[in-house]
């Protein structure tokens, strides 16, 4: 009984919330019950999607940094194509005067003689004496480099031969040639078929 009259004490010390209605002030919204379990499918669908791929939008590299330019030079563009309708002009009376312009510039050319001109001979003939020396000039040079590597590829030759091979064809042309050979035929021949520098390593 004394906790009876304990718990109505409040309703002296609160006389306007005691003469509220009771009643449970929650509601609940039509078919909650009936679309929760599909709603609550749908919240775990979301949070592991949210999970595996990030946030799904990205900004492109200094997005931030450059967007008041580009805002900037939109509005800039869009203000000017505004302001003018076309942005080519024509000037007055072009196509009047097209026709005439286009015969004018299109006139015969003036034809010149060239050959009439003695400065142009006179080049055109430096230029064959020119041609011509360069020419003699550049195959003389070809015929002593030609010659010259001929003759170092005999002295090869020359010097890849063995000494042996030298004396015993020494020997056999001693040996059939007659024994009447004078000194004098016989330094000719040497010095005809061997370069100095074998005779000097024979030596």
């Amino acid at each position: 009984m004394n906790k009876m009259a304990d718990n109505m004490d409040w309703e002296k010390e609160a006389p306007h919330l005691a003469q509220l209605e009771r009643k449970n002030p929650f509601t609940v919204p039509a078919h909650y019950f009936d679309e929760l379990s599909q709603r609550t499918q749908s919240l775990i669908f979301i949070e592991s999607f949210k999970n595996e791929s990030g946030s799904g939008f990205e900004v492109p590299a200094n997005y931030f940094e450059t967007l008041e330019a580009q805002i900037s030079s939109r509005l800039t563009i869009e203000q000017l194509m505004a302001n003018s309708e076309n942005g080519f002009k024509v000037p007055d009376g072009y196509f009047e005067q097209l026709e005439a312009n286009i015969s004018a510039k299109t006139r015969s050319p003036k034809t010149v003689k060239l050959w009439q001109k003695p400065l142009f001979k006179y080049a055109v003939s430096a230029c064959l004496v020119l041609a011509s020396t360069t020419g003699w000039f550049a195959n003389k040079q070809y015929q002593e480099t030609k010659l010259r590597n001929t003759e170092l590829a005999k002295e090869q030759m020359l010097y890849d031969i063995d000494e042996s091979v030298i004396l015993e064809y020494m020997q056999e042309t001693q040996n059939t040639k007659t024994a009447n050979v004078s000194d004098s035929e016989m330094e000719s021949y040497i010095l005809d078929n061997f370069s100095a520098h074998e005779l000097s390593n024979s030596l």
